[in-house]
């Protein structure tokens, strides 16, 4: 068995495509599909369903990762140990943030962290799409929810507020909610699988009221609610920043408790130790504003 063929596998189960687990290692999908095939054919046992949505671990297959998951934490460890003791501090750390903290916070900051540390490379996704820290789809994140993994390390930030809009033109044409009652009468602009995540306006989604428009991304919320296409929840700092918007004050706002969360195997590392510092520091910058 070659070894490095586990890779490919565990790229796979993390991406669920080849497309995506090829982008992560930066090869082709040919790639990614012989590496895996000939890993089959060394073992003798299928460890993907092929669907059309895209790969699915077979029970064999879910042996095999669970193994190599291991191996990747061990090895991983391995590295930041050894990048700790030779004094490194550069290398490259891929990061996971919601789009508009990226655009609205944390890009601000990037020239002042490039010059105190040009070693360090950031590749950021920005999107509301959840990467798995634990197993590694990233090494640092936020989270509205506080890991229970032992695996991950965990560093409180501070608090998102957020509370429900309207655009100004909306409430003109179907008038202000003032009660839940009320706002059954209303559309709602919500997200692809819940109203809302932030469970403070849980009960909105439970009012009987329409969602006309669902999105996948809190600033295409925003979007959304501001070219009136109905009421939403959003950050406050997307609501009270945008022209147009006002915050239905009579249904409260929340505030959230945000934390920054890596693999616990790179909690000594330089590089992962210098961003959960920057996201640290450009937080508490912004706090008022992140609150709301």
């Amino acid at each position: 068995m070659d070894w490095d063929d586990l890779r490919y596998v565990l790229a796979v189960s993390n991406a669920g495509s080849l497309a995506e687990a090829a982008k992560r290692l930066a090869v082709d999908k040919a790639t990614v599909s012989r590496r895996v095939g000939a890993l089959e054919t060394t073992l003798d046992v299928r460890l993907f369903d092929r669907l059309p949505a895209g790969y699915r671990l077979t029970p064999h297959g879910e042996r095999v990762v669970a193994a190599v998951a291991d191996i990747d934490r061990v090895v991983a460890s391995l590295e930041a140990d050894l990048s700790e003791a030779r004094g490194d501090s550069g290398g490259v750390v891929y990061v996971t943030v919601p789009q508009f903290f990226a655009s609205q916070v944390l890009f601000g900051s990037l020239a002042a962290f490039r010059a105190a540390h040009p070693k360090i490379e950031l590749v950021i996704n920005a999107s509301s799409s959840v990467l798995d820290i634990a197993h590694r789809e990233a090494e640092v994140g936020l989270r509205n929810v506080r890991p229970d993994q032992r695996s991950v390390t965990v560093r409180r930030l501070g608090f998102l507020g957020s509370a429900m809009y309207a655009s100004r033109a909306y409430l003109s044409a179907h008038g202000r909610p003032r009660t839940s009652q009320a706002l059954a009468l209303h559309e709602l602009v919500g997200w692809d699988r819940a109203f809302t995540f932030v469970e403070h306006f849980a009960w909105v989604g439970e009012t009987g009221a329409q969602i006309a428009v669902r999105v996948n991304d809190a600033a295409v919320l925003a979007d959304a609610v501001a070219a009136g296409a109905g009421i939403g929840v959003l950050p406050c700092i997307l609501g009270d920043e945008r022209k147009g918007l006002v915050a239905l004050s009579e249904f409260g706002r929340s505030r959230d408790a945000i934390h920054a969360v890596a693999p616990g195997e790179l909690r000594r590392s330089a590089r992962v130790r210098a961003v959960l510092d920057l996201l640290d520091q450009v937080w508490k910058k912004s706090a008022k504003r992140l609150e709301g």
